[in-house]
């Protein structure tokens, strides 16, 4: 398994170097519009009219104002292309035509195995296509494909194919192009039977699968006959196939699903050509595989909220509980969208339109609701073991839920719903693992995500940005500010970061930095700082003004916990009283210096006033 540490520091440093951001980012199908030294663009990680993707080719960054998203060219291949570290890394190698270390020689057999592999799938496809679109024999396939409504431009898209009736045809025509049979069962083509290789798939329209990154992995075939069952058959595990790990579409619907922030999942590959072909294009299919960890982290990378677009039968729904508890547990907000009965995807969408669907998947309501509304239907659920069973299935999915105000809200929900004591339900929760009890008990009132910064964290952010700004004034402030001293969690996680450089590195290379922080809003902090960069005439005054800003609140906390202490105590004495006494001086002293220091350079002043604005627009996470 490929790991940052593959690819040495100065080789990433050369392949970031070729590569130019701004070319790489046109060449992903952002359209850039140059602005002075700047590009602009409509964001393609949000839905926007009015552009605040900003590129900038001399520092080689990218940032969103719009929706703090940021980072260097690598960041963008990740956060656009779904790609690991690594996998960016290595495309952006190829394109520049560097070499890569070479690996040890198991890891490069299996390479050369999945790279040997991966061209004998796309042969298939080729073949299986061409069969589909010109084939003498494949006319019934061809109605079929024109029965259920498909266009030719969708089966181009989609590059759908034909497998011939006779057992042998693709066995034939692969060992005559020189691969070989082991190599044909290796990546499940055909399998070795009683009377020799045969072909898996025959007498099926099929569907090629592709992973994330647009590599054919395997094949989906529809029977053309109800006497020829299964009626779906799907590549076997491979190499190059784990059904836990694919989603059918991904690698087309990634962009949408980025842009629009949703993904649907529905369950058949022609739900999803359906769906598709009426321009519905965030759309992903889980091809009757229950999901998986993987598939949820997969979703996780380029969308927050998952709407699962299932048949009208719940039942559908209630085998694949333990699927969506999974995308609950990676964080996803969870929607179901019922069909209504009789109806799938594809079939509602022909009958009824775009607008109708959209309406469907509006209206789509939140996984506990679902699952509450369901159990309330029937009429027994009055009889005590019924409703045993619907709380503790509701609690799995409540336990399930990272945010605590989310699931405090809804243990309410289904309390007032279920008619049940909340004491009750907390329990349940509890014997599932839950350390928590109820938000009362948690000390704190949840923060707005999108709340303004403090005075304090303002502050915080001048001097933090001063200093991504200006790394070579980081000794100075370390000697005398530590990075613990900041409140907020982003911030100081980016101190952490440059704190940590600082201690093996002689300069700070702000991309280095980029490609060590893995937080998406830590990105965006460093970027937009950098992005914004002004001609600061003198950055250590202003980072001492920070300094001594923050070294009053730092001692105001300190004079907040003695006097709290010595009133837990309910009896103070001289030495408590001299501390206070000390403490409120240097609170003074401090302000005084930052009194002189306003007068002496009211330019200083002006830039704090300005980045605080700016300031007020980070995110931060509750």
């Amino acid at each position: 398994m490929a790991t940052k540490n593959y690819i040495p520091t100065e080789t990433i440093d050369e392949i970031r170097s070729r590569n130019d951001i701004a070319e790489v980012i046109a060449e992903c199908g952002v359209p850039l519009t140059q602005v002075g030294s700047n590009y602009k663009a409509l964001c393609p990680f949000h839905q926007e009219k009015t552009p605040s993707f900003s590129v900038s080719a001399e520092k080689q960054i990218f940032n969103c104002f719009g929706c703090n998203t940021g980072g260097n060219v690598i960041s963008f291949l990740q956060k656009h292309e779904g790609k690991t570290f690594i996998e960016a890394v290595e495309w952006l190698a190829e394109r520049a035509n560097i070499p890569l270390p070479t690996r040890d020689p198991k890891s490069t057999a299996r390479q050369k195995l999945i790279n040997d592999l991966s061209e004998l799938n796309r042969f298939a496809v080729k073949y299986y296509h061409e069969l589909l679109r010109t084939g003498q024999h494949s006319q019934h396939a061809r109605e079929y494909i024109k029965n259920r409504g498909l266009l030719s431009q969708t089966v181009q898209r989609f590059q759908l194919g034909y497998a011939k009736s006779q057992r042998k045809e693709l066995v034939k025509t692969a060992t005559h192009q020189g691969w070989s049979i082991q190599q044909l069962v290796d990546v499940g083509l055909i399998k070795n039977e009683e009377h020799g290789p045969q072909d898996r798939f025959w007498n099926r329209i099929l569907f090629p699968i592709y992973n994330e990154r647009g590599v054919p992995v395997g094949f989906g075939g529809r029977s053309l006959s109800d006497a020829h069952q299964p009626k779906y058959l799907n590549s076997p595990g491979t190499i190059l196939y784990n059904k836990s790990r694919i989603l059918f579409n991904l690698d087309k619907a990634k962009q949408s699903i980025s842009r629009k922030q949703n993904v649907l999942l529905v369950e058949g590959y022609m739900d999803v050509l359906m769906l598709h072909q009426h321009g519905i294009d965030n759309v992903v299919a889980s091809s009757g595989t229950s999901l998986s960890e993987e598939h949820a982290t997969l979703l996780k990378r380029y969308t927050p909220e998952v709407v699962i677009v299932f048949d009208g039968d719940a039942s559908g729904i209630q085998a694949a509980q333990r699927g969506l508890h999974r995308l609950i547990g990676e964080g996803l907000r969870v929607r179901i969208a019922l069909i209504p009965k009789g109806d799938d995807p594809d079939s509602f969408v022909k009958k009824n339109g775009v607008d109708a669907f959209d309406e469907l998947v509006k209206k789509a309501i939140n996984l506990v609701e679902f699952q509450i509304q369901s159990a309330i239907q029937p009429d027994n659920i009055r009889q005590p073991d019924v409703k045993a069973k619907v709380i503790k299935d509701i609690a799995e999915i409540l336990v399930n839920i990272q945010d605590r105000f989310e699931r405090t809200e809804y243990v309410k929900y289904t309390v007032k719903e279920l008619e049940i004591d909340e004491g009750l339900l907390w329990r349940e929760l509890r014997d599932l693992g839950l350390k928590e009890t109820s938000v009362s008990n948690q000390g704190s009132k949840r923060t707005t995500p999108t709340r303004k910064l403090s005075a304090r964290e303002k502050i915080e952010f001048q001097l933090i940005q001063t200093i991504i700004q200006f790394p070579e004034h980081l000794s100075t402030l370390k000697t005398q500010f530590h990075y613990q001293d900041i409140t907020n969690p982003h911030l100081a996680g980016i101190a952490k970061i440059l704190w940590d450089v600082s201690d093996t590195e002689d300069t700070i290379d702000m991309q280095h930095v980029l490609n060590t922080c893995e937080d998406d809003t830590q990105k965006s902090i460093i970027t937009n700082a950098l992005i914004r960069t002004k001609n600061n005439p003198n950055p250590s005054a202003r980072i001492a003004g920070c300094i001594r800003e923050l070294k009053c609140y730092i001692v105001r906390d300190i004079e907040h916990r003695v006097r709290l202490n010595t009133q837990a105590e309910e009896d103070g004495d001289f030495e408590t009283l001299r501390q206070l006494v000390e403490l409120s001086n240097q609170r003074r002293a401090f302000a005084q210096k930052k009194h002189t220091g306003q007068k002496q350079n009211t330019q200083q002043t002006d830039e704090v006033t300005d980045t605080s604005e700016s300031a007020d627009n980070i995110k931060k996470e509750s």
